[in-house]
């Protein structure tokens, strides 16, 4: 899973693996270790959500969405969601796509095919 972090604003995009770990556990994430430190990040699915939300308790930053919603975007050929009130933090979760043009050095075998690609 990918996390990227610009002000206000947090996207994240998940392979397909990632994205089956969703549908069938409800919850996805991964970490980044600063020394003896790390931040974590995550993908929840809630019950008790009518829209998407994010939360963040020092160390781990939690995307909760709602579980129609995470349900429709596994189920489905949608490609990602945000939240609705974006006046605070703005969220966009997506399906992340294989590259049109290939970097060396960059595993893509588990994006999804680029929709684009010919």
């Amino acid at each position: 899973m990918k996390i990227r972090i610009n002000g206000n604003f947090v996207r994240l995009r998940l392979s397909q693996s990632e994205v089956d770990q969703f549908a069938s556990e409800k919850q996805v994430g991964d970490a980044i270790q600063f020394g003896s430190r790390a931040l974590t990040y995550q993908l929840v699915s809630s019950s008790d959500l009518n829209e998407v939300s994010v939360d963040f308790d020092g160390a781990n930053i939690s995307i909760l969405v709602p579980n129609n919603l995470g349900k429709q975007w596994t189920d489905t050929d949608l490609v990602g969601f945000e939240n609705a009130n974006q006046t605070n933090v703005r969220i966009l979760v997506e399906k992340d796509f294989q590259c049109l043009h290939k970097r060396s050095g960059e595993d893509e075998s588990d994006n999804f095919p680029n929709p684009a690609a010919s």
